[in-house]
């Protein structure tokens, strides 16, 4: 009888198509490939200690800081998820009233629990294409009138490589003595692309990137940067509060060849595929789809070339699916558009196999429902901690309205909450949610929504 591996035959059976998704590696080492069970090794007194590196690990942060441009590198091997958590506890404590933006990742509002953080939210601006970000304005403005804020945590770039211009808010909260925290987790490429600089160029105090979503690093590698040197030792004991004491040296190589590799003809690679993206992007018309940055370049934000945003007449949802019968596999699709990302890992041939399945799908145009309205802010009714912390129990969507929430929720697209935990459910956003399918929702339980136990 043979033995059964199933999810080695799951990961087989993924590989070989074409990756329009993270991780950056794309399916291939960067140099070469490895025996990974032979390196994976512990802490001896031969190798090094993570949380008090001295020997190769402290020379590899050393490197990456400067390749960079941060005074300290932490590595990190619980993703951007660790780093925002560490970012939260070490600008703020409890009390102290945080800006976040209203489409951050869930990370971001489950960091402010364990502070115990007065959040005040940033509301997002909403077009008419469904595209949701908070604007350079709306960021100015909580600022001034939250003069109080510890800090201000900003997500660049968003899922669509869209980056809130970032200078004269950093100028702003500096003044009045407020922190600038970067959820830069789809950018960790940005020290080697040109024309957009990451968050450490623009003046944050501290920003956290995933180095598996956009170099060729492995799933859960990620780096936090900080802006000074005399954070790190804080910074340090917080991170051991938040992950395992037992980290994998093989996602710290991985971090460690994601560096050396980009330093090693990083450049001349994204340049290579901003070129193929961009004559993809030129085809997009013929093949009767469109780019979906073209609408969004007179907005301000910078558009990151590496992110291949299609628009897609039958509907994003209809076209992945049609695409991963090609063998083509996007990051994200909602239901206007898909979502590819692309590292320096991918070559030509990789956009010329996109271009080649988008002229087999015939771009049939079909009736698309209308987005839900997530610019306006539910009543809150408790702060995020008390309500995460609080009993809970599951009500039934009929019955959710008027409750508080314990867990944020909403409809995917666009992916922002329409209410988030301590908040107010209202009766529009319990009937939509009801309303729409299980892949549609986020943040619910079964039937119903979790809500702070009366």
């Amino acid at each position: 009888m043979s033995t059964e591996r199933p999810v080695y035959e799951m990961l087989r059976a993924a590989a070989g198509r074409v990756s329009g998704h993270m991780p950056g590696h794309k399916g291939s080492a960067p140099f070469g490939p490895l025996n990974l069970y032979a390196l994976d090794i512990t802490e001896l007194p031969h190798t090094d200690d993570l949380y008090s590196p001295e020997g190769a690990l402290r020379e590899a942060e050393v490197r990456y800081a400067r390749a960079a441009g941060s005074a300290e590198a932490l590595f990190l091997h619980n993703g951007s998820t660790a780093g925002n958590h560490v970012m939260l506890q070490l600008y703020a404590r409890a009390g102290d009233t945080v800006l976040l933006p209203r489409n951050a990742h869930l990370s971001a509002v489950n960091g402010c629990v364990p502070v115990g953080a007065h959040v005040v939210w940033m509301p997002v601006t909403q077009q008419a294409d469904g595209w949701c970000r908070v604007t350079e304005e709306t960021a100015l403005r909580c600022l001034r009138e939250h003069p109080e804020a510890k800090a201000l945590l900003l997500t660049r770039p968003d899922y669509f490589g869209a980056c809130v211009p970032l200078e004269r808010i950093v100028a702003a909260a500096h003044a009045q003595g407020t922190r600038v925290l970067v959820d830069e987790a789809h950018g960790a490429h940005l020290p080697w692309l040109e024309g957009i600089p990451s968050a450490g160029a623009c003046g944050a105090d501290a920003w956290v990137q995933s180095v598996h979503k956009t170099l060729p690093g492995l799933t859960g590698a990620a780096v936090l940067h900080l802006a000074r040197a005399e954070d790190r030792p804080a910074a340090m004991r917080i991170l051991r509060r938040e992950q395992t004491s037992s980290p994998s040296f093989l996602l710290m190589l991985s971090i460690d060849d994601s560096r050396a590799w980009m330093e090693d003809g990083g450049r001349a690679r994204l340049r290579a595929v901003v070129r193929a993206t961009e004559e993809v992007r030129a085809q997009l018309p013929g093949l009767g789809y469109r780019d979906a940055h073209a609408a969004w370049r007179e907005t301000g934000f910078a558009l990151d070339p590496t992110r291949l945003v299609i628009d897609a007449p039958q509907g994003g949802h209809a076209l992945a699916e049609a695409l991963a019968r090609e063998g083509v596999d996007v990051e994200m699709a909602d239901q206007r558009r898909v979502v590819l990302i692309l590292s320096a890992m991918d070559t030509p041939d990789t956009l010329r196999r996109v271009a080649e399945a988008l002229g087999r799908i015939p771009p049939v145009r079909s009736e698309l429902p209308p987005l839900p309205d997530v610019t306006a802010l539910p009543e809150a009714a408790m702060e995020v901690r008390q309500a995460v912390l609080a009993d809970w129990e599951t009500v039934p969507f009929d019955r959710a309205a008027g409750r508080i929430a314990a867990q944020a929720a909403g409809l995917y697209p666009p992916g922002v909450p329409q209410v988030c935990p301590g908040e107010v459910i209202a009766e529009e956003t319990a009937r939509m949610l009801a309303q729409a399918g299980p892949r549609q929702r986020f943040g619910t339980e079964g039937e119903g929504m979790l809500c702070v136990k009366l």
